[in-house]
């Protein structure tokens, strides 16, 4: 079926959806017989604002197991949808009774706090704060400083997270969401001490990390979702957002922003066009930076470690006029280091300023801001061969701090800035209206040398000098509207929304022969001029996109449908011999999933869905390719027993991809769409808060990807650096009460199966298994003027294993990260 053709069936059934969305919305606004009953009865569920209806209050459900009164009210604001703020001190160390048994949500709050010696004030509807008297009768001033109620894009204690909107773009529970969803909270990456985004998704289930060695830092991050994205040759990648609008790349050009100004980072695992536009079939991670919140956040974060590393911190945030309506935060990073590779320094500087600012309690706008800096000395494209690191070579193995390239030749200066906002009100308790919206710049200037190829000898490298400056200019809106209403005995949250995505990117790429390498006895310190111009290039692409969402609930029943249509467009300039070119694309593509919610916390699903990701070239005949498409079959079962403190997720997909290009049988040198991907696998990941200050997470992927149809040498073969096999686990502790309280840490391993380092599979990347470990300590306990103080030292790769991590040909491999120790100390008020 020709593109155009899928592009008016497409639209056609868009506008269907839409009718009938609107139709039925109308009729909800209009207040028709179902709805005016359901609202005349009260029989409303809880909202997001933690109200709840009268008659729900008189008769709720409760099953909370006796546990530590953090987990315990973390399982009850779930239940009941009420906010519950305390400060740190008051839950420490406290168990719950539970409670169990139909009352009102205030009952049920009383009764779990039954016997504990603390109890709680109302300071609005569905909204408490704890308070406890201390030995002599003081009592702890009740600021809300951590609250209960979690939100999608807020903070989470311990490591589950129970909301996210990352899949619907709705504040919705993961444990109702018909697809797989992973999230990484702040407490894990603290408590692994993340350093870039690929750290933060080192124990996340269908993920691929690190392929790039220690140059993933430098962009893209190497990471894979379900076998699709990131490149094998560069490490960058395609499928990453932030705050649910994309991150788009051209080239060598991505963010690669820095963790500690993240809050949680998301992993929608399969197709996620249908609310997102382009995206790689294999799924999208979503990074939701830290916002501003009238509780007060205070932090200095001080790092020091392997290789003279040498890292400042900061993040504060709070009230500004005291009463909640404006509230801001500053997350800021300063790095200098060195790396395990001869002649590479890296220094950061990053800052991210917001703004909230509600004038009612229906209306929000929150600036964003942010500034990266990345001057690095060291090459992305620091190719090793086989032969000298995984391979044999007779003239020895080459030591894991080789360099490829030339003091005198190699830089990398990276600048990232955007500015953005989110605005969001409500009208009613039914109607909500959204846009965010955010213009990104990117300015990327690098030049370096990289492996061309070894001589017979084994030991001579061929070398080519490249040079690039690339800018790009991106501009995102997302309009949303949201109704929330009945038809009967099922509720509805319907999303419709239009964004649109602009981008300009200048590229200036040079590149020429360079000196050679003797890989055993390397000459640094060469005279090495700038290569001449080859390419030269201006790119203005556009999409927009009108998508439509229903989330039905009938019971335990949640029925999940949604479709969308894209228009996408690329021009460009050759500004070496001032070509044009234009390619015009469209795609229609859709989403159904349902899944069924028992009372004992078991949620099986099932869904189908699509995406599209437009192909840039054209064939023989001039005719522009089509845009590559996607399909995922996704079933499994998510559980979440109630009361817990705990999501477990498993489930099984299968993944097709069309139109992938490869050679032309009949003309050399060009490309035809006849090739084709096929990735399935079964995935298991679980998220467990056992008891107060324990956590944990483990999880296992078994993968199948395959070159179904190709006209080269890859056909039936593995793609590059996938491994059949991944699992990892991490444990976390810390004392709460004795002479040890304060005292905390973490042990994990992490197993990577072998890949395959070339597209002919010629040859294979063994396995390896690393272990990561972390020691911590409240320093208050030393004493009290140190309270706030903790002190930590991580380790990665404890035992210092040396191995490579990828390949994705004979000359293209990356040596793993060796062992790096980071010691912190941390001062919070």
């Amino acid at each position: 079926m020709e593109t155009s053709e899928r592009g008016r069936r497409g639209a056609a059934l868009l506008r269907a959806m839409l009718l009938c969305s609107a139709t039925i919305v109308v009729g909800a606004a209009a207040g028709d017989g179902a709805l005016a009953a359901s609202a005349k009865s009260g029989g409303q569920v809880a909202q997001a604002n933690g109200q709840t209806s009268g008659a729900q209050m008189a008769g709720q459900r409760f099953d909370i197991a006796p546990q530590g009164l953090v987990t315990a009210l973390n399982a009850f604001s779930a239940a009941s949808g009420w906010e519950v703020g305390f400060p740190a001190e008051v839950a420490r160390g406290v168990i719950s009774p539970g409670v169990s048994g139909t009352m009102s949500a205030d009952d049920a709050l009383r009764r779990l706090l039954s016997g504990t010696g603390v109890s709680f004030r109302m300071t609005g509807p569905g909204r408490a704060v704890l308070t406890r008297p201390q030995t002599g009768g003081v009592v702890l001033d009740p600021v809300t400083v951590q609250g209960t109620r979690e939100r999608a894009t807020g903070p989470v204690v311990g490591y589950v997270a129970r909301q996210s909107a990352t899949a619907t773009k709705t504040d919705t529970p993961i444990l109702e969401t018909p697809q797989s969803v992973a999230v990484v909270t702040r407490d894990q990456m603290d408590a692994q001490a993340a350093q870039n985004l690929a750290d933060a998704l080192n124990y996340t289930s269908g993920v691929t990390t690190g392929r790039n060695g220690e140059s993933s830092s430098f962009g893209g991050d190497g990471i894979s979702v379900r076998g699709f994205g990131g490149d094998g040759t560069t490490g960058v990648s395609f499928n990453e957002y932030l705050d649910g609008l994309r991150l788009k790349g051209s080239g060598y050009l991505t963010s690669g922003i820095d963790p500690y100004l993240f809050e949680r980072v998301e992993v929608l695992k399969g197709p996620a066009s249908v609310l997102f536009g382009q995206a790689s079939p294999g799924g999208l991670v979503n990074m939701v930076t830290k916002q501003p919140s009238p509780d007060a956040k205070h932090e200095i974060l001080l790092q020091t470690g392997s290789n003279g590393r040498k890292q400042a911190a900061l993040d504060v945030g709070g009230d500004v006029t005291g009463d909640g309506r404006l509230s801001y935060r500053f997350a800021g990073v300063g790095l200098d280091t060195e790396t395990q590779t001869d002649f590479t320094e890296r220094r950061r500087l990053a800052a991210a300023p917001s703004v909230t600012w509600k004038p009612t309690d229906d209306t929000s706008l929150t600036l964003i801001g942010l500034y990266q800096r990345d001057n690095f000395d060291g090459s992305p494209l620091n190719f090793l061969p086989a032969q000298g690191t995984l391979l044999y070579n007779p003239n020895g193995k080459l030591p894991t701090s080789f360099f490829m390239g030339d003091p005198n030749f190699n830089e990398w200066d990276r600048k990232t800035m955007s500015i953005g906002y989110r605005f969001e009100h409500r009208f009613d308790e039914h109607w909500t209206v959204r846009q965010n919206a955010r213009y990104l710049h990117n300015d990327l200037s690098y030049k370096g040398l990289y492996a061309a190829g070894l001589q017979a000898d084994l030991r001579t490298m061929r070398r080519s000098a490249f040079s690039l400056t690339e800018r790009a200019d991106d501009l995102t809106i997302d309009n949303q509207i949201q109704a929330t209403f009945d038809t009967g005995p099922l509720r509805h949250t319907v999303l419709a929304g239009v964004d649109h995505q602009r981008l300009k990117s200048d590229t200036v790429r040079g590149l020429a022969t360079a000196p050679t390498l003797n890989i055993f006895n390397p000459v640094y310190g060469l005279s090495i001029a700038d290569p001449p111009i080859y390419q030269s290039i201006a790119t203005r692409i556009t999409q927009t996109g009108v998508y439509a969402q229903d989330q039905i609930k009938w019971g335990g029943l949640v029925l999940l449908m949604g479709g969308r249509q894209d228009w996408a467009e690329t021009r460009q300039r050759n500004r070496l011999n001032q070509g044009t070119s234009a390619q015009q694309s469209d795609a229609f593509t859709g989403r159904v999933g349902a899944l069924y919610l028992f009372d004992n916390g078991l949620a099986p699903y099932a869904s189908y869905s699509e995406s599209f990701e437009p192909t840039a070239g054209s064939d023989f005949f001039g005719r522009p390719f089509e845009p590559t498409t996607g399909q995922q079959y996704e079933a499994g079962v998510k559980y979440q027993p109630p009361g817990s403190n705990s999501l477990l997720t498993v489930s099984a997909f299968h993944i097709t991809q069309q139109n992938v290009t490869t050679a032309d049988p009949q003309h050399t040198n060009f490309n035809v769409q006849t090739g084709e991907l096929r990735s399935r696998g079964i995935e298991a990941e679980a998220r467990i808060s056992l008891a107060e200050g324990l956590n944990a997470v483990a999880s296992y992927t078994w993968l199948d990807a395959e070159v179904t149809k190709s006209n080269d040498v890859n056909r039936g073969k593995r793609p590059v650096a996938v491994p059949t096999h991944s699992a990892s686990a991490w444990g976390d502790y810390t004392v709460q009460d004795g002479p040890l309280a304060g005292l905390g840490g973490g042990i994990g391993v992490r197993y990577v199966g072998f890949t395959y380092g070339d597209p002919a599979n010629s040859f294979k990347v063994p396995s390896h298994t690393l272990v990561d470990a972390a020691l911590r300590y409240d320093l208050s306990h030393l004493h009290p003027q140190l309270q706030g103080m903790q002190a930590a030292v991580n380790a990665s790769n404890l035992f210092d294993k040396e191995f490579v991590s990828a390949c994705s040909r004979a000359t293209n491999c990356y040596y793993g990260l060796r062992r790096t120790v980071i010691g912190s100390l941390k001062y919070s008020w």
